[in-house]
């Protein structure tokens, strides 16, 4: 008799269907996993944005600078403030509670390109989060993503006296 090396038919077929069971089962995972990093980048930024806020607004509290507009000078950079809080605009007011200073905003439907974008002065948000005049809605959002997008972090300072919100929308992400 001959010696045979190598796989039977069958062998083949068993190993590609046990490759294929494991692709469908990995590639949802590891799609996951994307979508749980950008999120807990978000929140990162998130957690930012509420400690600049409240760096802020203690600086404003010892000022007394917590009734109302008022302008806010830190490092040097003016901040527009209301109820002690950053504005909802971008280049006024809230860009500065994390040193984002240096970008630009950008128009809503522009792709950001850079690691974040941001938008101000907004009344609304895409997820449905919603102030009214004269309150402010801020968001950044990261590279790849627009602020049409529910993938960002929103600054909203209602300029009523209420404390201002930080919050997620990750629907998209």
């Amino acid at each position: 008799m001959k010696n045979q090396t190598g796989f039977t038919l069958i062998e083949l077929v068993v190993v590609i269907v046990i490759l294929g069971i494991l692709a469908a089962v990995a590639v949802p995972k590891y799609i996951d996993l994307q979508k749980e990093a950008r999120i807990a980048t978000l929140e990162g930024m998130q957690g930012a944005m509420k400690s600049g806020t409240g760096m802020i607004y203690t600086k404003a509290i010892v000022e007394n600078q917590t009734v109302g507009a008022s302008t806010l000078s830190v490092g040097g950079v003016n901040i527009a403030l209301h109820s002690g809080y950053p504005i909802g605009n971008w280049l006024g007011g809230f860009r500065y509670i994390v040193g984002l200073d240096t970008v630009n905003f950008s128009s809503s439907s522009a792709i950001c390109d850079v690691d974040w974008c941001g938008r101000g002065n907004q009344t609304s948000i895409p997820s449905g989060v919603a102030t009214t005049s004269p309150g402010r809605i801020g968001k950044v959002y990261p590279r790849g993503y627009s602020f049409n997008d529910q993938c960002g972090v929103y600054y909203l300072n209602h300029e009523d006296g209420r404390a201002a919100e930080v919050g997620l929308e990750t629907d998209e992400c």
